[in-house]
């Protein structure tokens, strides 16, 4: 690897930063508490173009058709990082996450301690929302490496790509990659169905192909957990309607209702250089079920607040977002 890469990436790991910002000839930034520092270093076309065809090799299966726009790939360089390559003006460039080598507690990232036991308890189909940045993957990792630890059972991870390296417990994991193990998300849930799997993991549910295939595979009585880019239960479950055909809204709206187990929105944000965390814990009580099958999404922000005592939440949030 080009030294200039290596070289940065020890730095940004030193001082924690979250990413790391390449572009051919210019200056190479860190992402530290949210903020961007620029670095003496610099990264030729070369070295960024040799990097990519090492890690995205041409045989590497695409979930869409066409040239990329952008390709992901893992990098293991004393450590793991989760990069994406692509261009800007015709330049090359490249973003890297840094990952922490082991998964952290769910108390360590003041996030909820009981999603776990509600995940074994109720299967059915998790979800766990926020923004680019937002610590989703952390958390599903914290989530899925307790369930790993304290109970006999299948975990089959799809991923995009792989990120965190999962340890088994008393549970057995295997962890597929897209492009590498399987071709798209959609396919990817319905081979795990036959591959004896207690739980399943997906990466993000981004096409309405992986959301009907996800709540198939909920309905089979497997738990699923899965990310997506949103914030909010009522954002997300509007989202989510939102990808389905107008004919199919209904059947969509009582599978949901049935099988949804909880949405967990959260976010993290550096006011003045601190981390803050903020997130919204929505649990599919029946008051909540009757709504979602209902389509009254605009009425969860007040059952969410009126649940407390079940164990819904609205931790850091401003009543006025």
């Amino acid at each position: 690897m080009d030294r200039s890469i290596a070289a940065v990436l020890a730095e940004a790991r030193h001082q924690q930063a979250s990413d790391v910002l390449f572009r051919e000839n210019h200056p190479i930034f860190l992402r530290i508490r949210g903020e961007l520092l620029e670095t003496k270093h610099r990264v030729t076309r070369y070295a960024l173009e040799e990097l990519q065809r090492r890690l995205c090799p041409p045989d590497h299966i695409r979930e869409y058709l066409g040239p990329p726009a952008s390709e992901d790939a893992t990098l293991e360089e004393n450590g793991r990082y989760r990069v994406n390559f692509f261009t800007s003006l015709g330049e090359r460039c490249m973003v890297a996450r840094v990952i922490s080598p082991e998964v952290a507690p769910l108390k360590s990232l003041g996030m909820p301690e009981g999603l776990p036991d509600r995940v074994w308890s109720r299967k059915g189909l998790s979800l766990i929302v926020g923004k680019t940045g937002a610590g989703k993957s952390t958390t599903m990792a914290a989530i899925l490496q307790e369930l790993l630890a304290k109970h006999r059972i299948h975990l089959i991870t799809l991923e995009d790509p792989v990120e965190y390296r999962m340890e088994p417990g008393l549970g057995q994991v295997t962890q597929r990659e897209l492009g590498r193990d399987f071709s798209t998300f959609e396919s990817g849930i319905f081979e795990a169905l036959r591959q004896s799997p207690d739980f399943i993991a997906i990466g993000e549910i981004r096409t309405l192909s992986a959301l009907r295939a996800a709540i198939t595979a909920a309905e089979s009585g497997h738990g699923v957990l899965s990310t997506m880019h949103s914030f909010g239960a009522a954002k997300t479950l509007t989202r989510m309607l939102a990808m389905v055909p107008e004919a199919e809204k209904e059947l969509v709206r009582y599978q949901l209702s049935a099988q949804l187990n909880f949405i967990h929105s959260q976010d993290l944000s550096y006011p003045e250089g601190k981390l803050h965390r903020k997130y919204e814990l929505m649990l599919n009580l029946p008051s909540v079920e009757n709504t979602i099958r209902e389509g009254r999404f605009h009425q969860i922000d007040n059952l969410i607040r009126l649940g407390e005592k079940q164990g819904m939440r609205r931790q850091g949030l401003d009543e006025r977002e």
